[in-house]
């Protein structure tokens, strides 16, 4: 690829109204908003060093970031502020579509798991008038680590806010780190039935029986499949049974690199996906741990697997349809996709 193509797909990618399905919020928090959240914390004092997220080489290495996010974010006051600016950095980046995901924290005498979730809110409706190009939902997560107690409880809270704020909160996340935990299949049923879409974290490490489990539930959508193809420590079985299900696969390129649950992007999943036609969204997953953009996943996405521009649009026409939006969401977001051409940035 010439140094002139390569400027015309980031062109293109950047100028692309985009569709954002898979975006944990402590992780999407840019180095920038980072420095502003040790401000606020050390009361002005922004002398301690941020890690080098370039530098992480493991899944384990990863979640520890997260850790740091969360020790930064740790009042209602901190947690507008992160949320603001992580819809700011997507709206900037031209998507027109984000659904946030993340999980309800209490720190003691410092903020409840309501007023976390109610921050969050906030911040979405607060973004409504400044950033009006971008339609924001938020899903509540499950973190497998955290156990039974904690998985009741969240999902409790999101059928709560679900009956209060039913254009925000649509839907639950089952995540956390694959190698603890468990899938919580029957707590998530109670989530279907209150009218809640759930979006399953899935077979980022090679684990049979609960990939047929969580495929045998049918979530609305699932995450990575990075060990699902049998050349991929995956099966024949566990493969068909995704190809069968027609269940929409969010894809999170640089995610999957930096945390090595693919050897190399030759080896990424998203060909055999694609090539079969199965239904599939590209993601960021944590922009700010990964440091990615939505822009530069397609880009890394055309670059690496032969796409064209068009494809790349259908790639984004096509996540409308496995959002959680309403039907008249999707039809307006749809129409803006449509209408783009790189010529004209429509998604203003």
């Amino acid at each position: 690829m010439t140094d002139r193509v390569k400027m015309e797909l980031k062109y293109f990618c950047e100028a692309l109204p985009k569709i954002e399905l898979h975006a944990h919020l402590n992780g999407s928090v840019s180095p920038q908003t980072l420095k502003k959240l040790q401000k606020l914390k050390s009361n002005g004092d922004n002398s301690a060093s941020m890690p080098d997220m370039e530098k992480f080489t493991t899944l384990k290495e990863c979640f520890q970031m997260f850790n740091l996010v969360h020790s930064l974010t740790d009042t209602p006051e901190a947690v507008f502020l992160a949320t603001h600016d992580v819809i700011q950095e997507f709206h900037d980046d031209n998507v027109i579509y984000l659904e946030l995901r993340s999980t309800p924290r209490s720190i003691k005498d410092q903020m409840t798991k309501e007023e976390y979730i109610e921050a969050i809110i906030k911040a979405i409706e607060a973004c409504k008038c400044k950033t009006p190009g971008i339609l924001v939902k938020l899903l509540i997560s499950v973190n497998r680590k955290e156990g039974f107690t904690n998985a009741e409880e969240n999902i409790k809270l999101a059928v709560k806010y679900h009956r209060q704020y039913p254009m925000i909160i649509v839907g639950i996340d089952l995540s956390g780190d694959p190698t603890e935990g468990e899938a919580y299949i029957n707590l998530l049923q109670n989530c279907r039935d209150e009218g809640l879409k759930i979006a399953a974290h899935c077979a980022e490490v090679p684990n049979e029986e609960e990939v047929v489990d969580i495929l045998n539930f049918k979530p609305d959508r699932l995450g990575h499949c990075t060990n699902i193809h049998p050349n991929l420590k995956g099966t024949q079985k566990i493969y068909r049974m995704l190809l069968d299900s027609r269940i929409p696969v969010e894809l999170c390129l640089t995610s999957n690199l930096k945390c090595k649950t693919v050897a190399s992007i030759t080896e990424h999943q998203f060909p055999y996906f694609y090539k079969e036609k199965h239904p599939v969204c590209i993601s960021t997953d944590d922009k700010g741990v990964f440091s990615t953009s939505l822009s530069a996943e397609f880009q890394l996405a055309g670059k690496n697997f032969g796409l064209d521009n068009n494809e790349l649009k259908n790639l984004s026409l096509s996540a409308v349809e496995y959002s959680f939006a309403t039907n008249e969401e999707k039809c307006k977001l749809t129409e803006k996709i449509k209408l783009f051409s790189p010529c004209s940035n429509t998604c203003d």
